[in-house]
């Protein structure tokens, strides 16, 4: 962990992250190793036992950094001006946006409940617009920073009966390219990470048809992915998947459509 600390920090003073959607699976798994890290970490999410319990949990394993939990809502812009506004009253600055919050939706396009593809649309696509536009403004006033938005292979690989869920993540993508170039000059690097098939409660969360698909495809651990942000952070790439079998996915979809739209036919049902 030490060596990996000395790695990712020039210096020893802490890191202040931002974490959307960090009360379960990936945005939790992502704040406990930034705490374990000596950074200080902003966390929100909509439940307050499970925020408080993160919060209880980085006290009781005595770890280096500090977890401040926020209430609030990623589709409320208000909320997420708060957040930051609370972020920088306790920490000072802001380095790390974790545009993490999202939600799955299952099923036939036109079968679907409408107000299910709002509630995916708002969280994937508006709550990315919400914590970019509230945190930029303080990564500029500390002199730069990262933003992180998680996506996933479905965005430039969509898949059937996710197609909702798939066009939430391409517009996350669209946008991340969009602010690469127009924060440059405010040295704020942007990354997309595309994240492939995760066991969290992701899937019994999801909108639509309940239970979990992609059973014929690994899965990786929060774990695995919050390791794959701290290596995004290190790194600075553009994009960056985490897995070799994610990635030759997404070279079959560019090089042969036709047969990666089988694959995720076969994975996907």
């Amino acid at each position: 962990m030490q060596l990996f600390r000395k790695a990712l920090l020039p210096t020893d003073a802490p890191r202040v992250l931002l974490i959307t959607g960090g009360s379960s699976g990936i945005g939790r798994a992502a704040a406990l190793l930034f705490a374990a890290l000596g950074d200080q970490v902003t966390v929100t999410g909509r439940r307050a036992d499970r925020l408080d319990a993160l919060r209880r949990e980085v006290e009781t394993r005595e770890l280096p950094g500090m977890i401040l939990p926020v209430i609030a809502d990623v589709t409320d812009s208000d909320a997420m001006q708060r957040t930051v506004a609370l972020t920088l009253a306790e920490f000072n600055r802001l380095d790390v946006l974790v545009a993490n919050a999202g939600i799955g939706h299952r099923g036939a396009l036109v079968e679907a409940e409408w107000a299910d593809i709002e509630t995916v649309l708002r969280t994937n696509i508006d709550g990315v617009i919400h914590s970019v536009r509230a945190a930029v403004p303080a990564m500029r006033a500390s002199g730069g920073g990262h933003i992180v938005i998680i996506s996933s292979v479905l965005g430039p690989l969509p898949g059937p009966y996710v197609s909702v869920y798939c066009a939430s993540k391409a517009a996350v993508d669209a946008l991340g390219r969009a602010l690469r170039a127009e924060l440059r000059a405010d040295h704020i690097h942007v990354t997309v990470l595309w994240v492939g098939h995760t066991d969290t409660e992701f899937a019994e969360r999801r909108l639509g048809q309940p239970g979990r698909v992609a059973s014929r495809w690994p899965a990786m651990t929060p774990e695995q992915v919050a390791g794959g942000i701290a290596r995004a952070l290190e790194r600075k790439p553009r994009t960056m998947t985490l897995r070799w079998r994610d990635s030759a996915l997404l070279w079959a979809g560019r090089h042969f459509p036709g047969l990666a739209e089988r694959l995720l036919a076969h994975i996907y049902g």
